[in-house]
This record gives structure tokens, sequence and C-alpha cells, in this order.
């Protein structure tokens, strides 16, 4: 039988055991980018308590970036992955179904964001008013820069991760709890982040591990985080909130509760959409590089 998304990176020609190894090796590569991404950031400006300028949000971007060639890269010389298997069980990014799940998550988060406007869903308390002094800059780094920030994540999570355990489990339900509990740990946990955001986290995180299985690669989760950073970072600018939403700790219930009825529609339709357009959802492509002739 073809082996679905989640059980792509093992191999015949590389150790299961080193897919603990892989993920060690990324973790210690994204610290180092951290360190001289946030280092450059910090050259640049340092900013007040509170506050995330343009230049903080554009290196905070390029470090979160930088997941992606790393994860590509453990996959392919560490783990032996045929290239392109951390994007979808046919080797690469799948444009045309990408375009259309984009085009439904923007129209949800937009969706949302009218609801937040009638006042019926409390958002994050902001002592500021008006735009960010530099709206324009953040704006600029947020549509140049977030989608990719988002399928960093992502490729991280949803694609090494998920492939990662998938290699030891064939359960495809194990492959996504567990890496969505590592994904929301990784945002922060309780006394740091409250129990709301954190169900908040930890229902993106279902959603989209559940899809990456069910179409077959990355693409709805790529478009539903991009979508929501996108849109959250923005309207964030316009309301000079940007520190508030970067750093936020907390998240009122009705929110939250907004965020995951948003998430369950979008997981619908994407299913919906795939359906119709026939996405492959298993591999029938080689798992492992071709040996070196020697």
């Amino acid at each position: 039988m073809a082996p679905t998304y989640q059980r792509l990176l093992k191999n015949d020609q590389a150790p299961t055991g080193y897919v603990v190894l892989g993920a060690l090796t990324i973790l210690v590569g994204w610290m180092i980018a951290g360190f001289v991404f946030l280092s450059i950031g910090r050259a640049i400006r340092v900013d007040p308590p509170g506050t995330t300028s343009w230049s903080t949000l554009l290196m905070t971007n390029f470090y979160l970036i930088s997941l992606i060639p790393l994860s590509m890269g453990v996959a392919r010389l560490l783990n032996r992955q045929a290239p392109g298997l951390l994007s979808s069980v046919v080797g690469r990014l799948r444009w045309k179904p990408l375009a259309w799940f984009a085009v439904v998550a923007i129209a949800l988060e937009l969706l949302a964001l009218l609801v937040l406007k009638t006042g019926l869903v409390s958002v994050l308390d902001n002592d500021k008013t008006g735009m960010a002094p530099d709206v324009v800059g953040v704006i600029v780094v947020v549509l140049l820069t977030s989608t990719f920030q988002a399928a960093g994540e992502e490729y991280f999570f949803r694609g090494y991760l998920l492939q990662g355990v998938g290699a030891f489990v064939r359960n495809p339900l194990v492959a996504v709890l567990v890496t969505t509990v590592l994904f929301t740990i990784a945002h922060g946990v309780w006394p740091w982040e409250s129990p709301a955001l954190f169900l908040d986290r930890f229902a993106f995180g279902l959603v989209a591990g559940f899809l990456a299985i069910r179409t077959g690669g990355l693409e709805a989760p790529i478009a539903v985080h991009a979508a929501n950073n996108v849109v959250t970072f923005v309207y964030a600018a316009l309301t000079n909130s940007v520190g508030t939403s970067l750093g936020a700790t907390d998240a009122p219930w009705s929110l939250v509760i907004l965020d995951v009825v948003k998430f369950v529609a979008f997981g619908a339709i994407v299913l919906l959409v795939s359906r119709r357009q026939n996405l492959e959802t298993t591999c029938k492509l080689p798992l492992a590089q071709l040996p070196r002739l020697v």
C-alpha cells in the first residue's frame, strides 16, 4: 500500500532513529539562526517594552523562515528522503490547491474580523491608540515575509516532526497529537500562557496536522497559518498593537471560540475542495534518494 503523508520520512536508506538526531539538528540550527537574526535586530533598534518595530518583526520572521531550509536539508542529507516529500506526496508544493486554500483562509479571516468589529467578541487589551508609528514598514514586512514565516513553522512541525513521529508510529492520530502538543508548547505553556490561548493554538495544530495527512501535503496548513498571521499583524499595525499580538500570553474565551469555529470551517471546506480536485493523498514516488554510484 502506498504510504500517506506522515509516513514519508521512513525509508530503507537511513535508520529510523536518525529522525531524533535530525530534529535536534534542526533545533540547534534554528537557535543559531535566532541568535544571529535577533542580534541584528537589536543592533538596528532596541524596542521599548511592549512594542515591536518593523525591524524586529522582520528579524523574527527571518529566523522562523530558516526552518524551511533546515528541515529540507536535514530530511535530504541525514534521512536520505527524496527531494520534495516534505512538501507533499507528489514531491512538490501543489500551487493550484494552495491558491484555493489561501482564498478560503483569507475569506474566513476577513469574516472573523467583521465579527470582531461588531463587538460581540472580546479582543486583547491594548492601551495604545491610533496606528503603529511605523505602520507602513510593519505592513510591508508582513506582506513580504509572514507567509514564508508561517511556512517555516509548517515545514518543521507539520512537515519534519509529523513525518518523524509517523516514521515510528503507523497511527496518524498519534502523529497529529504528538506534533500538536509540541507545536503548542513551543508557543508557550501555563503559567506563562493562559489555558485559553493554549487551547486556541492546540486547536489550530490539530486542524493543520489533520489536513496535512488528509490532503497529502502542507498546502492547507501553510495557507491557514499564513492567512491568520498576515491578517492578524496587518490589523495589529493599524491598531498599534503589534507588540501585544506578538507577545500575547492570554486570549478572551470568546475569541478562542471564534478561532476554533474558523479553523474547523476551514478544515471542512478544504476537504470538500480537495475531493473535487482529486488531490493525491498517498505517495507513489520513491521515498529515498537513489544510492550514490561509487
